[in-house]
């Protein structure tokens, strides 16, 4: 069967969309005979999206997303036609494409995965709470044409699926909930899982890692508030901090700023998986996240994991057994509290850990995605 794979940037760019484009791609590889990128797709057009953007925001003060323009979505959508032409595909997937797709003339049947919903970006992220009307209302149409269009929405997360169905209308007949995997290239075996449990469990020191480029967003300041707790109640702690470069004022003892690490460089693939290895718990407090990729990879490594209440964080972390879900009225002293009685208990820690794995290898990688993508569309083929 031949798949084409609809993106907007080449899955071969391992930093577009951190990576999931490239990994997604390299796991339809493995299950389907052929897969032909169709990407770029980008259109000269959205030069004048962009200037009416400009102009509604010097005249309203609202934001214009020049995404979800409607004649830049047609436009889009006669050059993803025209590549449909071009290579005659079995079936098309398209990935974070949801304006895009709306209108797509081909009757070749096309599934839909993607990490959010603009409904679920405003209430996540805020993103719509200074959209101009116009853009709310484009976004909403063109999302609600490209549901009703695709074959099947393959999405990773229930979450996306209920807003799917209860801001949209989707059937939950026409949904399918698959997670994605761990945009990382390399992978622990079940035997290296004991070895590094007991590294962890015989270090005297407790390893936070944090990994994340927006600091404020992703919660860095309250990370480093767990660890000033930490060091107060007389733990022997650290704090490693991947992806940001924070000016953190009144800087603790045991912070260490790694900045940002290329995973598509040899050296800076290898920095990683020693940073994930040699980690106690994988932290991130995060105010606002869709998949939480991130916490995906921490699993990856049997790393028990620290998220908060927000958006699919829930599902990748399972609070009480994969690790600990940060919620507002939570302190950073009960936060710290929870870290110190999971190490001194060696049972509840390699529990933790081990069901973080597991979750990891039978649920959450990207050979199962691809293997139950390909009985999805062979079985609607």
């Amino acid at each position: 069967m031949k798949i084409g794979y609809i993106t907007k940037q080449h899955p071969s760019n391992r930093k577009a969309y951190s990576g999931t484009h490239y990994y997604m791609f390299k796991a339809l590889e493995q299950s389907f005979e052929e897969v032909v990128p169709f990407s770029p797709v980008d259109s000269n057009y959205k030069i004048i999206p962009k200037a009416k953007g400009r102009l509604l925001r010097l005249l309203t003060g609202k934001v214009y997303k020049y995404q979800y323009d409607i004649g830049l979505a047609k436009r889009m959508a006669s050059i993803i036609d025209q590549k449909i032409e071009d290579h005659q595909p079995d079936a098309l997937l398209a990935s974070l494409m949801n304006p895009e797709m709306a209108y797509v003339k081909s009757d070749v049947p096309f599934y839909l995965t993607s990490d959010a919903t603009s409904v679920l970006l405003n209430e996540v992220y805020g993103s719509h709470s200074n959209l101009h009307p116009l853009s709310v209302r484009e976004a909403m149409h063109l999302e609600k044409k490209a549901f009703e269009k695709a074959t099947k929405l393959i999405l990773p997360l229930q979450w996306l699926a209920d807003s799917a169905m209860k801001d949209y209308g989707v059937p939950s007949s026409k949904i399918e909930v698959i997670p994605y995997g761990a945009n990382l290239d390399t992978e622990i075996s079940e035997d290296e899982v004991g070895q590094l449990l007991q590294h962890r469990r015989e270090s005297p020191i407790i390893k936070l890692l944090f990994v994340g480029i927006r600091w404020e967003e992703k919660g860095g300041p309250f990370a480093v508030k767990v660890l000033r707790s930490l060091l107060e109640k007389g733990m022997n702690a650290e704090l490693n901090i991947v992806g940001s470069e924070p000016d953190i004022p009144n800087q603790p003892e045991g912070i260490n700023v790694i900045g940002f690490v290329d995973k598509e460089t040899e050296e800076g693939r290898m920095r990683l998986d020693q940073l994930y290895k040699d980690a106690t718990f994988f932290i991130m407090p995060t105010q606002a996240e869709c998949v939480g990729m991130s916490f995906i990879e921490a699993a990856s490594y049997a790393l028990p994991a620290i998220g908060s209440e927000t958006g699919g964080v829930p599902e990748a972390v399972i609070d009480g057994e994969t690790g600990f879900i940060y919620r507002s009225s939570h302190t950073s002293e009960e936060v710290a509290d929870w870290i110190i009685a999971v190490r001194k208990d060696r049972q509840r820690y390699s529990n933790l850990s081990q069901q973080a794995y597991a979750r990891y290898k039978n649920q959450m990688n990207w050979g199962n995605w691809s293997r139950k993508v390909k009985d999805v569309i062979t079985l609607l083929h």
